[in-house]
């Protein structure tokens, strides 16, 4: 019979998550996760087969508390500029301003495994997800069509800048007129093709 583990795990992927957060993946040694996580190293090795699956499981239960942190009930354009809002108050929230640590990530990523990489990769789509099901929201309750894949590509381009630029330091002023251009020019694009529509329809009438 196996012998019961005498620690928490919930406790030390908490510990192990923030330990890679605050200096990523290379910079995290064995030593100082046996440190943070009360561990000795070899108890590490024989729950985790290595730093490597650590980092990934760190992840994982960030990609987790991140998406239940976005807002599940508003649609829409009102559904983006909720979520872009969140992401501008976890990031100037975080005392540490420590970022994303799935984009963090991205510069180490050349020393992951390509499963790890592929949870990275996966990260990032879901974020994409997110906004382009927003998008399809307001372009139903605009009943008109837009360029979805740019917006959806403006839109992750502006949560990647808030959390990069609010990691570097700058001032929550800038993160949040970022959050605020990006939803605004999402809107614009749908008044604007809405209006064309319409103004359509009238001359096909006459």
């Amino acid at each position: 019979m196996a012998r019961p583990r005498s620690f928490e795990m919930d406790v030390v992927m908490q510990r192990t998550l923030d330990a890679f957060w605050e200096r990523g993946f290379a910079a995290t040694t064995i030593p100082e996760l046996s440190k943070v996580t009360g561990l000795l190293p070899g108890s590490l090795y024989a729950a985790f087969a290595g730093k490597d699956e650590m980092f990934r499981l760190a992840l994982e239960r960030y990609a987790q508390w991140l998406s239940v942190q976005f807002p599940s009930d508003v649609a829409g354009l009102n559904g983006i500029e909720a979520a872009l809002d969140t992401i501008v108050r976890l990031t100037v929230e975080d005392p540490k301003r420590r970022g994303c640590p799935m984009l963090n990530a991205i510069s180490e990523a050349d020393a992951l495994s390509a499963k790890t990489q592929r949870l990275l990769k996966n990260g990032h789509q879901w974020m994409r997800r997110y906004f382009r099901d927003r998008l399809l929201e307001a372009q139903q309750q605009a009943q008109t069509t837009a360029d979805l894949e740019q917006l959806e590509a403006l839109l992750f381009a502006a949560a990647v800048a808030i959390r990069v630029l609010g990691r570097a330091g700058l001032e929550p002023s800038l993160l949040q007129q970022i959050a605020d251009g990006a939803t605004a020019a999402a809107r614009s694009n749908f008044k604007t093709r809405k209006r064309v529509a319409t103004h359509t329809q009238a001359r096909k009438r006459k």
